[in-house]
């Protein structure tokens, strides 16, 4: 179910998300060194290094990138962000482009590969449908979107903290979600706790999966699974998880290259890629009998 949101005009928000929009979109000058020193050492890593010849050798701002702005190295920088409104943000997507950056301005990106779940593919081992069976969690859709941004920005144990939602990131996708465009997905405990969630934003036919976060096993993977499953009832065709961890391995998703991300993109686009708050129709226990690709 997609509620409308009237002249795309966000709703009032309770105090506690204003508490945390805030704070999302506000960095201490100790995070922002932290931040810039935790990024230029990431940026000296292994390959990534070879994407800094793509930045230097092109540091022009691009409103709307093409196919002829991708550099040539595989992580595909295609220039700064010249324009950050939703309707350029969402075109771009469109394209097959998003903006991020862990230091400096923000910059666009098409991966040569990109992590991709085809929603008629998705395994769900036994022990996860188990779980689903038993689990005392609720799943719910746009109803603390901030809450999700934060946890997937905070800080994870026992490693260094560097996060590419920055404020100026954090800004892109509260717009967007205030237009109807970005989505969350919260997952609560019995007594109404979030203890994990996802964020993304629909492009089409295609839902893009940007972060997750979890403080409770498995809450991140009922949380995902449930999605797939709303997503294959609206009608969508895959999930783009950008890069591949192995547990999304291991639920179905594959590596695709740019031009057949390209051309999935230009599919029909679902009914719920209009602009409105999504709702939760489907519980944690049909999740569990779902088999996809039957719908």
């Amino acid at each position: 179910m997609i509620n409308a949101i009237a002249d795309k005009q966000p709703a009032p928000l309770p105090d506690d998300g204003k508490i945390l929009r805030a704070k999302l979109l506000h960095e201490s000058p100790w995070r922002w060194c932290e931040r810039h020193m935790l990024g230029a050492a990431y940026s000296l890593r292994g390959k990534r290094v070879t994407e800094l010849a793509d930045i230097f050798r092109r540091p022009r701002r691009v409103r709307l990138p093409t196919q002829q702005d991708i550099g040539r190295h595989g992580a595909g920088f295609s220039g700064f962000l010249r324009d950050s409104q939703p309707e350029t943000i969402l075109a771009a997507a469109r394209r097959g482009f998003f903006p991020r950056a862990h230091v400096g301005p923000q910059k666009w990106w098409s991966p040569a590969e990109r992590a991709v779940m085809h929603i008629g593919e998705v395994h769900i081992p036994k022990p996860l449908r188990r779980t689903l069976r038993t689990s005392d969690v609720t799943i719910s859709f746009d109803t603390a979107f901030e809450a999700v941004l934060s946890g997937c920005a905070e800080r994870r144990p026992g490693r260094p903290h560097l996060t590419w939602i920055t404020p100026g990131c954090a800004r892109i996708y509260l717009d967007l979600h205030d237009r109807g465009h970005a989505h969350s997905v919260e997952v609560r405990d019995g007594a109404g706790a979030l203890i994990g969630g996802l964020f993304g934003v629909s492009v089409g036919p295609v839902f893009s999966a940007l972060s997750m976060f979890h403080t409770r096993n498995d809450a991140s993977k009922i949380g995902i699974v449930s999605l797939y499953h709303h997503l294959e009832s609206w009608g969508y065709a895959a999930v783009d998880h950008e890069t591949l961890s192995a547990w999304v391995a291991q639920l179905g998703a594959r590596l695709v290259p740019r031009a057949d991300y390209a051309r999935l993109l230009q599919g029909t686009p679902s009914a719920h890629d209009a602009p409105g708050l999504w709702q939760a129709e489907l519980a944690l226990k049909e999740t569990a009998d779902w088999v996809p690709g039957q719908a």
